[in-house]
């Protein structure tokens, strides 16, 4: 019976990593197509954009490393900014 506990505890767990890599993952690709819609609007445009961060707090999750060795999570707290431009710059075309 200590057998089938120690299993049910190692499914558990594995279904538990499982669904924070899975939400990792949503995270990151929203992040990408959020950061990726803002570049597609600024491409060729002479703008500034500035985003600020206040007490943004991003949830890093626990993650275990080889042979099951807790690594730890961390919370990590951001205040500043990103400020990034873009320029259109015209070509010299060839030809007569």
């Amino acid at each position: 019976m200590s057998q089938n506990v120690k299993g049910n505890e190692n499914m558990q767990n594995k279904q538990q990593q499982q669904q924070q890599q899975q939400q990792q993952q949503q995270s990151s690709n929203q992040l990408s197509q959020i950061i990726g819609q803002v570049m597609e609007k600024l491409t060729g445009a002479n703008m500034s954009t500035t985003i600020s961060f206040n007490d943004l707090e991003i949830d890093v999750p626990k993650a275990q490393g080889p042979g099951g060795r807790d690594l730890g999570g961390a919370t990590w707290k951001i205040n500043g900014k990103i400020v990034w431009a873009t320029e259109g710059h015209k070509t010299a075309g060839g030809g007569g």
